[in-house]
């Protein structure tokens, strides 16, 4: 079904035309609001237009004041000048440490400038400075605090201490530690890692300058040879201003279906080549290719509008989304481009999936999976001249970034496709001499085959996809389950040894307490185990069951689709607890352990009225308590304290159209939760105005 349209897709794409733009792109350094973002709005919407596409740039207001979707806002626009950091004394250390002329990432962005000539202080060296232990009889005020941490990470403390300035040498942020492999400064002694102020309104101004390791090194020689305090000059002109946040909308309008949308997202806020030069431009080049394979006639017209945005990172999405936010319903699909491009044998990585969220499954993910594996098998000669070239790639479970639209109060399946992990991530080297026309050109066919599916998918369509999203959740609950095996622990069954027969009694009795008490043991852990597995079989299978009654939304009203998609999702959820217990079977012939008897049926049977209850979320975030009111409050405590627990990750499983009884099942695995604390959950929101029955 999809390798024509891939073929075509293939044969059309222009990599080396994108690989150029991708060049353009990175010149202009874009990070924050500002005239970077600027540069590259006007950049890719020229670049649509010049290919006959409708484009526009929407300016938003970026003033920190101005809400969206119950108060996020976007940051002050910064408007960086110049930026240097010197050594004043000791007078022989004397000269620059740093400037943005030489290297814009040097200059922390949203810092404010300094007096006019500069500013002279002292450097105070901190290990972290993030927390208020640190700074036990340590005066900062009117000096510079110099921190192994970000910029961004002491800007709190640094601002509450009366710091004028901030200066960092670190080039790997703390996070990334939990994702291996963590850049060390050996790696990259000349790296500048991109750091960030807040961009909020403050009385006080801040600056901040990042170091390369190096650079760092050189500084802290200087500071700790020195018998006097060392003195730094920082000259910034730079201004926080109320000015405006672009996005570029770009549609390729469908035929039929033209009211129905599917979305592209890449985020056109940060600097470098790979993140995210890549994900934009190839997304120009994906719109091109699928306009000239149309008007060519060797592919069929869209039916539904494919609409290509680039905005900052999440926040500067959400004005446009918010001026749509009952037209959602209409946007069936998206897809996010973050960060695609890399050469894996200079980057190290992977092409990574990163798959739905387990709050909104989706059918999104095996269509992807397939989608991966065949680009990944075609010749290495479709692609680039380097035979050596690879296209490693692997699933992990979601991440958010542009992809949040996944969240079920938009409702709207957008997995992230990325590189990852990336040696040169988020700093001065991640350049376009690093990028892969391999790696660029089978994202491209990944992705415009899969664009091009969504927009001009019917029945038969929805039937395949239906397919690969219950293959996909087979497999799931297959390796999920057989973890639990691995993961185990339980030894077979201990038997006393015939060789102690001739032991005296005393040592035959302790064998035997150690046996009962061993027995003992064993008999709690592999109860609560079979529990455990017997919960997670069904979780797993109703997460199947929504992933695949998803792709309702391409043929609704279909009776034959309905029922065929019936069928498959009512045999994953029977899959997922067969598979469960089978797996307890297992366990407990290994562990010789009698497996406590097998329930059968549902949890129990739900008499309420209020099963059926539909309810969708009015907001996106949790609302706090204070969001209630006062009266709302107290009836909150008091389900808290009924339930004995968090009531409020009930929130996540609100999508608009799964009913009370259907959200009941789904958070039982998170701890057990009587239906009646789910019902009246639902129905205070509806009182409070978070929530609406629909």
């Amino acid at each position: 079904m999809h390798q024509t349209i891939m073929n075509a897709i293939i044969d059309e794409l222009r990599i080396k035309q994108c690989l150029r733009d991708i060049d353009q792109y990175w010149t202009f350094r874009s990070t924050v609001p500002g005239p970077g973002l600027r540069k590259v709005s006007e950049f890719l919407c020229r670049r649509h237009r010049e290919h006959g596409i409708e484009a526009e740039v929407i300016p938003y207001p970026a003033d920190d004041k101005t809400e969206w979707l119950h108060g996020h806002k976007n940051p002050l626009e910064w408007v960086p000048r110049v930026g240097r950091l010197d050594v004043v004394k000791p007078a022989d250390k004397a000269g620059l440490v740093c400037s943005y002329a030489e290297e814009p990432l040097a200059l922390v962005c949203n810092s404010t400038s300094t007096p006019p000539g500069g500013i002279e202080a002292e450097v105070v060296v901190m290990r972290s400075g993030a927390k208020d232990e640190e700074y036990e009889g340590i005066e900062v005020k009117g000096k510079v605090i110099f921190t192994d941490l970000p910029a961004g990470s002491v800007e709190g403390q640094a601002r509450k201490r009366g710091a004028v300035g901030v200066i960092s040498d670190c080039i790997c942020p703390p996070w990334l530690s939990s994702h291996p492999p963590v850049r060390e400064p050996e790696d990259v002694p000349d790296l500048t890692m991109w750091s960030i102020f807040s961009g909020h309104r403050n009385e006080t101004g801040l600056w901040g300058f990042s170091l390369s390791a190096r650079q760092g090194r050189r500084l802290r020689q200087i500071i700790r040879a020195s018998t006097e305090p060392v003195i730094l000059r920082a000259e910034v002109d730079a201004d926080l201003i109320e000015g405006a946040s672009e996005m570029v909308n770009a549609l390729l309008p469908g035929t039929d279906l033209a009211e129905e949308e599917i979305w592209v997202l890449a985020h056109s806020s940060e600097p470098g080549a790979r993140d995210n030069a890549s994900g934009c431009c190839l997304s120009v080049e994906i719109a091109r290719t699928l306009k000239t394979l149309i008007e060519t006639e060797k592919l069929p017209p869209l039916r539904r509008s494919i609409r290509f945005m680039n905005g900052v990172e999440v926040s500067g999405f959400l004005p446009y989304i918010d001026s749509r936010r009952n037209e959602l319903n209409q946007v069936l699909a998206g897809l996010c481009l973050d960060s695609v491009g890399q050469s894996f044998s200079i980057c190290g990585g992977e092409f990574v999936l990163f798959q739905s969220p387990e709050q909104n499954p989706s059918f999104i993910d095996g269509l992807l999976e397939h989608l991966i594996a065949a680009a990944a098998a075609q010749p290495i000669g479709r692609f680039s001249s380097d035979t050596y070239a690879i296209f490693p790639w692997h699933t992990e479970p979601f991440w958010g970034n542009d992809a949040f639209v996944s969240d079920g109060f938009f409702d709207i399946p957008t997995p992230q496709i990325s590189t990852w992990p990336d040696k040169f991530y988020h700093s001065s080297m991640d350049t376009p001499e690093q990028m892969s026309d391999n790696t660029l050109g089978r994202v491209g066919a990944i992705a415009g085959t899969y664009l091009y599916l969504l927009a001009t998918a019917g029945r038969r369509e929805a039937m395949w996809f239906a397919g690969l999203a219950a293959r996909d959740w087979k497999r799931r609950i297959c390796d999920d389950v057989c973890l639990v095996l691995g993961q185990s622990g339980f030894e077979p069954h201990y038997h006393l040894d015939e060789s102690n027969a001739n032991k005296d009694v005393l040592s035959q009795e302790v064998l035997k307490d150690n046996a009962l008490k061993q027995s003992a043991e064993a008999e709690t852990q592999i109860q609560e185990r079979a529990a455990r597995l017997r919960a997670m079989g069904r979780h797993l299978g109703l997460q199947g069951y929504d992933a695949v009654k998803q792709v309702l939304r391409f043929a609704p009203g279909d009776a034959t689709l309905l029922q065929t998609v019936q069928s498959i999702g009512d045999d994953i959820k029977s899959f997922g607890v067969r598979e469960s217990y089978r797996m307890i079977e297992l366990i407990s012939e290994i562990s010789d352990q009698k497996v406590p008897p097998t329930p059968n049926g549902p949890y129990h049977k739900i008499d309420d009225p209020r099963k059926a209850m539909v309810v969708k979320r009015l907001r996106w975030r949790a609302p706090a308590d204070n969001a209630f009111s006062e009266n709302g409050q107290s009836k909150l405590r008091a389900l808290r304290e009924r339930a004995g627990g968090n009531v409020t990750r009930i929130w996540d499983w609100l999508n608009g159209w799964r009913t009370a009884e259907e959200v009941w099942e789904r958070v039982q695995f998170g701890g057990a939760m009587p239906f009646n604390i789910v019902a009246d959950y639902l129905e205070l929101l509806v009182t409070e105005g978070l929530a609406t029955k629909v």
